[in-house]
């Protein structure tokens, strides 16, 4: 449930950073307007908010107000870059395909273009995709969250811009609330993709993950991408454990190295560290299924490995069974 909610906050606050983008620049700009000032502007609004909402989105979730003002600045000034490079980009290569079409029919010319515009808001919003990957990398101080949010990022916009190109093309010769409506639905489609696919591919890829089994936010799984996490009440925790006075603000920290990862606890004796009921005095590898408790908190630590294995292991029983 915890990896379909995930996808389901990144997925409609970058769908609210497409709306919100929208609106900054019909205040701003000139949507009328296909001049390279209007794009690098248009584009900037756009990704600023997208990444603006997306980047802070988990620190949203965790009710730390300082955390998203520090994520969120870097999600506007990557995501505000990437859009302005994005939507320009866009622009060039639909404008290079249309000048190899000047000798075809004009019907034909006319369906090469339309498929044209798609194909190149496509690879335009995908730059976008790729820099707000980028900058929850940057902002979570983690290459695994870089690398696959990119990937992710990369895909959603380019997903999402094909389908903001074919609701462009579709709106053409339409006019009032109708082609307001096509631009708008755009680009809330657009954040949306970005959102999703860049949670859906960290998920997947994740090597381990902590979830929440009972306490502040139970429920929530966390992704361990970096090699150092830092778990306790502090509003910079990568893992924030608030609402719960026993747990320190630095509690303990888990540390990867390959694919083994190690619980140091860092907090004071009377703030004890359990793994499996049995106490941590400085630290303790971690295999899939511990359940780890801070004060009144308890966190179940889960390997992917193991999560594929028995997967994997369900599948073959069903065969078998059925087999008989």
């Amino acid at each position: 449930m915890s990896f379909f909610l995930r996808i389901y906050f990144n997925a409609v606050f970058g769908a609210l950073g497409g709306l919100m983008g929208w609106l900054l620049f019909g205040v701003f700009g000139d949507k009328s307007s296909s001049t390279i000032g209007q794009q690098l502007l248009g584009g900037a609004c756009i990704g600023g908010f997208i990444g603006y909402f997306i980047v802070g989105v988990d620190a949203i979730r965790d009710g730390s107000l300082l955390r998203f003002g520090r994520l969120a600045s870097i999600g506007v000034l990557l995501g505000g870059a990437g859009g302005a490079l994005g939507m320009w980009w866009g622009e060039v290569v639909h404008d290079s395909l249309m000048q190899g079409l000047t000798n075809w029919n004009e019907g034909f010319k006319a369906t090469l273009s339309r498929i044209f515009e798609v194909l190149s808001r496509g690879l335009g919003w995908g730059l976008l995709g790729l820099a707000v990957g980028f900058s929850e990398g940057v902002a979570s101080r983690s290459l695994g969250k870089m690398s696959y949010g990119m990937l992710g990022g990369a895909i959603g916009g380019f997903l999402g811009g094909v389908l903001f190109g074919l609701i462009k093309t579709l709106e053409k010769g339409s006019e009032g609330s109708m082609h307001v409506l096509g631009g708008v639905v755009g680009l809330v489609i657009l954040g949306a993709c970005i959102g999703a696919l860049s949670a859906l591919v960290q998920s997947v890829f994740q090597p381990a993950s902590i979830r929440v089994l009972r306490g502040w936010q139970e429920g929530r799984e966390y992704s361990l991408l970096k090699a150092s996490t830092l778990v306790g009440r502090d509003e910079a925790a990568d893992i924030a454990l608030f609402r719960d006075m026993k747990v320190e603000k630095k509690h303990a920290s888990i540390q990867r190295s390959g694919n083994r990862f190690i619980l140091f606890h860092q907090a004071g004796p009377a703030s004890p560290t359990r793994v499996n009921d049995e106490p941590v005095a400085q630290f303790r590898p971690l295999g899939d299924g511990d359940r780890i408790q801070m004060g009144n908190i308890v966190l179940r630590f889960q390997l992917r490995a193991a999560k594929q294995k028995e997967v994997s292991g369900k599948v073959d029983s069903g065969k078998n069974v059925s087999g008989k």
